[in-house]
C-alpha cells in the first residue's frame, strides 16, 4: 500500500508514535481543520511494558471507560525492611489496565476524525520539511511531533542525546484469587534510591522494580531483584522477565518547527519512572501550542514542577547513601501516623459539594 502513495504527499503535522502521547496529541489536533498523520511502527497501539497504572489525574485529561479499568484500587501497603504502612482511601486513587486495550481505545477516538493512522509505518529517516518511512515513502509536513519513546528518531534527528534514565525490569505472574492492593516496597539495599511494586490486574501481578544503572548495573538490578523476590516467596517460574528504559531526561518540547513529546522529551519521573500524566499532559499542550501559537501550556508547566519535586527527592535519596534506610523508616514511621494516614485518606476523597 505504501509503493502506491505519492511521494509528494504532504501534511500539516505528522506525529511519529501512536502511545499514550501520539493518540492524546492527535484527538486534540483532529477537529483543528489541520491535515494530521499519525504514524506507528507496531501493528497495534499500546504494545509497551509497563506496571499499567492510570491515576485519577490521568482519567482527568482520559476519562478511560469502565470496560478498560481492571481494577479500581483504594488500598496501598509501602514496605520497609523493617515495617509496614497500609493505608484505606475513600475513593480509588489507582486504576490498572491493560496497555493494548487502553491503546486500542485512544486509537478508537479517532475513527471517526479526518486524523489519518497508518500502523506499521517505521520512520527512517527525517529532514527538515519531510520524513522518509521504511517503504521509502516520502511525506512532507509544516510540523513534526516526536512521541516515540525513549529512542525517539525525532529525538535523534535533533541531535538530543538521552544522559538520564532508569532500567525497568518486571514479571506478568498468573494469579487467580488476588487482592488488588498496590503495594510499595522500599529497600535500599537492592533498589537504591528506588523501589520495587506489586501491582493486580485482571488474573495477573505485575511485579517488578526499576533503578538508575549508572548506579546499579543492570545485571545486579536483576540479580537483587531475584534476591527480593525469592525472600518474599514470589514464585515468577514460567513467566517471562522483561525489562525497558524510562528516560526522564527532559530539554524541551520545541525545537522550532519539531516538537517532542511523552518519553521521547524525557517527561517521565526519575524517581517514580511514572509518565502516562506526563505524557497526555504533553501531547494535549502541545497540540494547542500548534493550533494557537500564543498558547500559554501552564499545565505542562505544572507537571514540569510537579517532576522537579521528584528530582529533588531523589538527589537527596542518592546523597544520602547509608543513610537511605534511615530515610525510608523514617518515611514509613510518619505513613504509621494516625494523623498522617488521615491527611492522606483527605487528599484522595472526593471534593463534597457546599
Amino acid at each position: 500500500m505504501g509503493s502506491e502513495r505519492s511521494s509528494t504527499e504532504q501534511f500539516d503535522v505528522i506525529i511519529v508514535g501512536g502511545g499514550p502521547a501520539g493518540l492524546k496529541c492527535a484527538h486534540t489536533l483532529s477537529d483543528s481543520g489541520l491535515r494530521i498523520l499519525l504514524l506507528e511502527k507496531e501493528p497495534v497501539f499500546g504494545d509497551k511494558i509497563c506496571a499499567g497504572g492510570l491515576t485519577a489525574n490521568d482519567l482527568r485529561i482520559l476519562p478511560v471507560p469502565d470496560e478498560i479499568i481492571e481494577h479500581k484500587i483504594s488500598n496501598t501497603a509501602l514496605h520497609s525492611p523493617k515495617r509496614r504502612s497500609s493505608t484505606q482511601a475513600q475513593a480509588p486513587f489507582l486504576y490498572t489496565v491493560n496497555r493494548k486495550k487502553l491503546g486500542a481505545w485512544q486509537k478508537s477516538l479517532l475513527d471517526n476524525t479526518p486524523v489519518v493512522v497508518r500502523t506499521k509505518s517505521r520512520v527512517l529517516k527525517i529532514n527538515n520539511n519531510h520524513v522518509i518511512l521504511k517503504d521509502e515513502c516520502k511525506i512532507g509536513y509544516k510540523y513534526l511531533i516526536g512521541a516515540d519513546g525513549q529512542a525517539s528518531i525525532v529525538r535523534k534527528h535533533l541531535g538530543i542525546p538521552v544522559n538520564k534514565k532508569l532500567i525497568g525490569i518486571q514479571y506478568t505472574i498468573p494469579v487467580k484469587d488476588l487482592d488488588p492492593t498496590l503495594e510499595i516496597h522500599l529497600d535500599s539495599r537492592m533498589f537504591k534510591s528506588w523501589y520495587a511494586w506489586v501491582f493486580p490486574h485482571e488474573n495477573s501481578l505485575a511485579v517488578g522494580c526499576c533503578s538508575n544503572p549508572k548506579i546499579l548495573p543492570p545485571a545486579r538490578l536483576k540479580n537483587n531483584f531475584h534476591q527480593w523476590l525469592d525472600v518474599k516467596n514470589i514464585n515468577y517460574s514460567g513467566t517471562k522477565l522483561e525489562t525497558y528504559p524510562i528516560s526522564y531526561d527532559y530539554r524541551g518540547v520545541r525545537f522550532g518547527n519539531i516538537y517532542l513529546i511523552g518519553e521521547a522529551a524525557g517527561m517521565a519521573s526519575g524517581l517514580t519512572g511514572e509518565g502516562i500524566y506526563q505524557s497526555l499532559v504533553s501531547g494535549q499542550e502541545v497540540a494547542r501550542m500548534i493550533i494557537d501559537p500564543g498558547y500559554m501550556p501552564e499545565k505542562l508547566d505544572i507537571v514540569l514542577r510537579y517532576n522537579s519535586i521528584q528530582h529533588k527527592i531523589m538527589g537527596l535519596f542518592n546523597w544520602s547513601h547509608t543513610l537511605r534506610n534511615f530515610l525510608h523508616e523514617l518515611l514509613l514511621m510518619a505513613m504509621n501516623n494516625n494523623r498522617v494516614k488521615g491527611f492522606i485518606r483527605s487528599a484522595f476523597s472526593p471534593v463534597k459539594k457546599k
